[in-house]
């Protein structure tokens, strides 16, 4: 009986740590334009993409997309993935996440300059693979802080640490894998990985 309540009290454990972050990402989740904003600020939001809702099951996060702000011409920028790579106003990524909310934090270093203009065209990564030529939305954040500001943001985990409790099952989630060449073995970082780094603080 007591070797039961233990398993039982395992399972509840993982399958209630999602729920519980979910709820930490909903509080601090907030709206509206952002006023204090440099360079080098990451800027993470519910998409309103096709993916997202496979996004939520694969993480187990309310957080999809994410983008690294950029100046241009005394104006921020937020460099992100679309199809390719580009750079889209600030106001216009908040406005078209999920209900206008964001979330919004900054590494503790100042005066970032990102070197960007490299990455500006290139094609999106439906395969969720590094050293491809290729980017998704949290690999970008994470190639450019690594490479770039020399810190690593968090580690990246194999695709089966993600889809826990059979997910990778899911019809939709297997034929998506299928489609693009996703394996479980395969290394990634997703949004809300980044979002979690403790090298980044929420910008009030």
């Amino acid at each position: 009986m007591k070797k039961i309540f233990i398993i039982l009290g395992v399972v509840l454990c993982v399958v209630g740590y999602p729920f519980r972050s979910i709820v930490v990402e909903m509080v601090t989740a907030t709206d509206g334009p952002i006023e204090n904003v440099r360079e080098g600020d990451v800027i993470f939001q519910t998409s309103l993409s096709q993916q997202s809702p496979l996004i939520k099951k694969g993480t187990r996060s309310t957080i999809t997309h994410c983008g690294v702000v950029v100046m241009k011409g005394g104006k921020p920028y937020v460099l992100e993935t679309q199809k390719t790579l580009v750079l889209t106003p600030l106001g216009k990524f908040i406005a078209r996440g999920k209900g206008g909310k964001y979330w919004h934090k900054r590494p503790e270093i100042e005066d970032i300059k990102i070197e960007y203009s490299h990455y500006l065209g290139m094609p999106y990564d439906l395969a969720f693979r590094f050293d491809n030529g290729k980017f998704y939305c949290s690999e970008l954040i994470y190639d450019i802080y690594l490479n770039q500001l020399g810190i690593e943001l968090c580690k990246p985990k194999q695709i089966e640490d993600y889809l826990i409790l059979g997910l990778h099952r899911l019809p939709k989630l297997k034929r998506a894998m299928k489609e693009r060449g996703i394996d479980m073995e395969q290394y990634a970082v997703a949004p809300v990985d980044v979002f979690k780094s403790k090298k980044l603080k929420f910008v009030r």
